[in-house]
């Protein structure tokens, strides 16, 4: 699911239990948070996942949220080679 800025703010009173801050290509980063149990992209009036320039950026977009847990969630090696099977390991999380 997604959600713009909008609809984020009518939640400013509720608690994120996680946001997750996920490289996309190595340069630009999209937050994925979780409200009551259900996940949601942070998305533009286009409906169009934002993406911010650093993991911080990111970060400080949600500053004034009840945010319980941060992860940054970067690329690995291989998620951009084509053809290679889904080696089934845990993604790697660093918490922030």
């Amino acid at each position: 699911m997604h959600m713009n800025n909008s609809g984020l703010k009518s939640h400013k009173q509720d608690p994120i239990s996680l946001l997750e801050i996920v490289s996309m290509e190595g340069r630009y980063y999209m937050a994925r948070f979780y409200l009551d149990g259900q996940g949601y992209v942070l998305t533009d009036s286009n409906d169009k996942p934002v993406m911010f320039t650093g993991a911080n950026a990111a970060h400080e977009h949600f500053r004034d949220y009840d945010v319980k847990k941060t992860e940054v969630i970067p690329p690995t090696g291989t998620d951009e080679m084509i053809g290679m099977p889904d080696s089934g390991e845990e993604t790697m999380r660093v918490p922030l």
